[in-house]
This record gives structure tokens, C-alpha cells and sequence, in this order.
């Protein structure tokens, strides 16, 4: 059962409803390597980095704190633009997904990092460079093991022969 991407979708909601779609709002690229954004400020691309597993609980059961490190990488044509650029989105998204707790969490989504990741020129257009900063959130859930059932055999009926008398006992669970 996939639980991540319930929670990058339920971010990508939220970041949506928070930037009133002023800016595209989209998981991770498969190739990052050849995004580019085709919208006219730039992107907000939400993805899972990493999960961290603390110690088992004292049951029966395998059951950890699972933290959840997600990400949003600002990818943008300005710093500070006029309808809007990396700053202003930057706050946005913090604002925005502070405190939100996605599905399946215990916990409220927190900053932990923020920072420049770097900057490249336009592949479409080439006279434009792309500006990226990335924002990083945790949050956490339960990692619980799932058991598989053990396969029980019922005993209905039992026949056995003394080899003293060969008389046959049968001991059945069967009301008769």
C-alpha cells in the first residue's frame, strides 16, 4: 500500500489553494534534468526525500515513529518579479504548509530547511534562466508491521488403532 503519495497529493491541494493557482503546482519531474516550467512565473514541485525510522515500541508488533521529509522545490524565472517571484512563494509555501497536517500523519507538517539548490539556464528559451530554491517539511506516521496470517488447521475428527487390542477410538469435535 503506497502511503506517500496521498500525502504529496493532499500538499499539492493545499499549495494550490494557497497560491490561488498563480503558479503551477506539480509533483516532482521523473527527468528534472530537462524540466522547465511552462508557466509564465515558474513551479512548485512537491516530492518525497526521505523517511527516518525511530526505535520499535515494547509490543508484539513492530511499531515505529516513520518521520516524513517532504520538499518543494521553487523552480522560477524571477527573484522578486512583479506578479510574483521566488521570495514572495518561498513565504507562501512556508506559511502555507506550517502546521498542515496531510493524511495518514500524527504530526503537523514543520520547516526544517530551506535554502538556494541552484540555477540554469532556459532549455526552450535560452536567453532566460531558471532560478530553484528547495523547502524541506517534516512530518510523522507509524511504520506498524502488517502480520500474515499464520494458517490454522482445524481438527475435526481424530481416528486412531490401539496396537495392544486394535480396537478403533475416534475422538471427534462434531456434535452429533
Amino acid at each position: 500500500m503506497d502511503f506517500i503519495s496521498p500525502i504529496e497529493d493532499a500538499i499539492i491541494d493545499r499549495l494550490l489553494a494557497k497560491t490561488g493557482k498563480r503558479v503551477l503546482v506539480q509533483p516532482y519531474p521523473d527527468d528534472p534534468e530537462i524540466y522547465e516550467p511552462t508557466h509564465a512565473i515558474g513551479a512548485l514541485l512537491v516530492r518525497y526525500t526521505e523517511g527516518n525510522y525511530g526505535d520499535t515500541r515494547d509490543t508484539s508488533l513492530v511499531v515505529q515513529d516513520r518521520e516524513m521529509l517532504f520538499e518543494v522545490t521553487l523552480a522560477m524565472w524571477s527573484l522578486r518579479g512583479k506578479q510574483g517571484g521566488i521570495y514572495e512563494f518561498m513565504e507562501t509555501v512556508r506559511a502555507g504548509l506550517t502546521g498542515f497536517i496531510p493524511p495518514n500523519c500524527s504530526k503537523k507538517l514543520t520547516p526544517i530547511s530551506e535554502g538556494y539548490a541552484g540555477r540554469s539556464s532556459g532549455l526552450k528559451i535560452k536567453n532566460r534562466r531558471l532560478w530553484q530554491y528547495q523547502i524541506t517539511f517534516k512530518t510523522e506516521t507509524l511504520n506498524i508491521e502488517i502480520q500474515e496470517e499464520e494458517p490454522v488447521i482445524l481438527v475435526k475428527r481424530i481416528t486412531a488403532i490401539s496396537e495392544l487390542t486394535n480396537e478403533t477410538i475416534v475422538v471427534s469435535s462434531e456434535v452429533p
